[in-house]
């Protein structure tokens, strides 16, 4: 914490004690380290609006659609790894939020919802734009509190309290909070001021310095409590899920390295394209040696959550091996129901702690080694080939980008899983795998990383999230978007859908292609019909110097193409005999 500085002085002019309490609310947030905050327009936040627009400290994001918005907070707060602040007006623009905020919980993403309401008086009596906004969101946040009209009655240390210990509660359970304002009218600045120098003396000095109010003291996050962990075994596997903290997955690798332990690294991870991992392990789970030679293992050691591949997954509940599952969060990361011991650690200080009495078995590695080694014979031909397709083109994307990639769910993230060797910083909205705001998320990354930046993405997903496209314009270095686009949903092929049910409940074929869409966005488009042309116009847009920096490149295949490919992998990999 840095000196107080006595130079300092909170305003005590203020037009009304809307914009006051608005006033103190923002710069106890930014006194937090906090300087992010998206807002989306609206009369009854104007109060808060005009806090945010006018603190020297804070850096606003606009978007006239509060869905987009929630998201676009999201990907700040993934890139930054701080908590981003969201304002909006009452009703439906807080509503819109829910996806997001799920996103948040699920992910441990700390967003902070700032949400203008009617007074107690307009609830309940068909008030215009007047909904029940009193835990909106359910048991989402991690922290609610409802925050009463402003008025002198109330001490103004009291918000500040308040505040402060929403921020303490996210520091320990990361996740989303949000405050409820009930705001009555005036909303606006009048052209008088008052002094609210009286009002402000129970305070204690908090205006003429700029330490927090109250400032929370715990005790070490993310120990575990042996001091001691032994693996005792001498054949372990370790899956690594999403890792956003690249100084913990470096942790994993070397650990992995260092007791010579097996790997399989999601491409959440973060090492997907370190040299100890073993790349393809999805589809080499096709192969029933390579099964039966895995479940060899006397220890399985999972870091973090949220792994993409089912059939991991899958294998994850039917070994016998015994489970160990590492993850900082205290929420249960089970979900085959077979984890034997849980660590609420970070990876760090669970390796700090671990040993291994036993000498590892280098056979059963090197075995395994020879089974990726066989690998690329039978993929190499689909990633090779110079006919487009969603396996080739989502390969290329990730194999030769070191830059940030937002992986889209369904099967965007599944195919770059698979297929993928990449060492770029991958970011994903896989708490609730929802096709909801990845345009939104994806920006969000952008502005805050200031850097080339790419978006695979499905059709579906894209479609569903074309507001966000306006969003854009605020972007300063190069953004491609790499649409995988097989008229409609492409991952129910690979599904035991009903037939007959297939296309118009579940595909949706739209028959869309994006070209107009582009043009009305002022966004360059591209619709390569090779592999080579493809590579071409992703290396041209990563380094694309006008004035607009989004660039578009529709990859346009048969909704029936990527399933044919892969069953026919499969099938070499079944027959295979390594």
């Amino acid at each position: 914490m840095k000196q107080a500085d006595h130079q300092y002085t909170f305003p005590h002019q203020h037009h009304n004690i809307n914009l006051l309490w608005s006033s103190l609310f923002i710069e106890e947030l930014t006194r937090y380290g906090i300087s992010d905050f998206c807002i989306a327009p609206g009369s009854r936040s104007t109060p808060l609006i005009l806090a945010a627009a006018n603190h020297p400290k804070v850096i606003t994001h606009v978007h006239f659609d509060e869905r987009g918005l929630g998201f676009l907070a999201l990907g700040l707060s993934q890139a930054s790894s701080k908590p981003v602040v969201i304002i909006t007006t009452s009703g439906t623009a807080v509503a819109n939020l829910y996806p997001a905020v799920i996103e948040a919980k699920q992910s441990h993403i700390p967003l902070i919802i700032i949400s203008a309401d009617r007074p107690p008086e307009l609830i309940n009596c068909a008030a215009n734009q007047a909904i029940d906004q009193h835990k909106i969101f359910a048991d989402y946040p991690v922290f609610f509190a409802q925050i009463p009209t402003p008025t002198e009655s109330i001490k103004s240390n009291y918000l500040l309290t308040t505040l402060n210990q929403g921020l303490f509660q996210q520091h320990l359970d990361k996740g989303p909070i949000h405050f409820n304002m009930a705001i009555a009218e005036p909303f606006y600045p009048e052209q008088s001021t008052i002094n609210f120098k009286n009002y402000l003396s129970s305070l204690k000095g908090w205006d003429s310095h700029h330490a927090l109010y109250t400032i929370y003291h715990s005790t070490q996050q993310g120990e575990v409590v042996n001091q001691n962990i032994e693996l005792n075994a001498e054949k372990v596997l370790v899956l690594v899920g999403r890792i956003s903290d690249k100084q913990q997955a470096m942790a994993i690798a070397q650990f992995c390295q260092q007791f010579n332990l097996l790997m399989f690294a999601d491409v959440q991870s973060q090492l997907q394209g370190v040299i100890n991992n073993i790349t393809g392990y999805d589809l080499l789970l096709c192969n029933q040696s390579f099964k039966q030679h895995i479940d060899q293992a006397d220890l399985i050691i999972q870091f973090s959550d949220h792994l993409v591949s089912k059939r991991l997954t899958q294998y994850i509940g039917s070994t016998a091996t015994p489970i160990w599952v590492v993850s900082e969060y205290t929420q249960r990361i089970d979900p085959a129901h077979c984890v034997t011991q849980r660590f609420v650690s970070n990876a760090k200080n669970f390796i700090k702690q671990a040993h291994n009495n036993k000498t590892t078995d280098k056979k059963w590695i090197e075995k395994i080694k020879v089974y990726q080694d066989q690998l690329p014979d039978i993929i190499k031909p689909y990633l090779l080939n110079d006919q487009i397709s969603e396996v080739n083109s989502t390969a290329y994307v990730l194999n030769h980008s070191t830059d940030n990639i937002i992986l889209g769910n369904s099967l965007a993230i599944r195919l770059a899983d698979m297929f993928a060797n990449t060492n770029a910083t991958i970011y994903s909205n896989r708490g609730a795998s929802g096709i909801d705001g990845v345009i939104a998320t994806a920006v969000g990354i952008a502005k805050n990383k200031q850097a080339a930046t790419a978006l695979l993405i499905g059709d579906t997903s894209f479609l569903y999230d074309l507001n966000s496209l306006a969003l854009l314009t605020q972007l300063q270095h190069p953004f491609v978007i790499v649409l995988l686009n097989n008229d409609g949903g492409g991952i129910f092929n690979l599904l035991p859908v009903p037939k007959a049910q297939h296309q118009a409940f579940y595909q949706l074929p739209h028959g869309l292609t994006f070209s107009q869409t582009c043009a009305q966005f002022s966004i360059h488009y591209q619709q390569p019909k090779t592999l080579t042309a493809f590579k071409e116009n992703y290396q041209h847009a990563l380094a694309i110097t006008t004035h607009n920096k989004a660039t578009l490149i529709e990859v346009c295949i048969s909704n029936l193409l990527t399933p044919i490919q892969l069953a026919e992998i499969k099938e070499q990999l079944q027959n295979a005999i390594i």
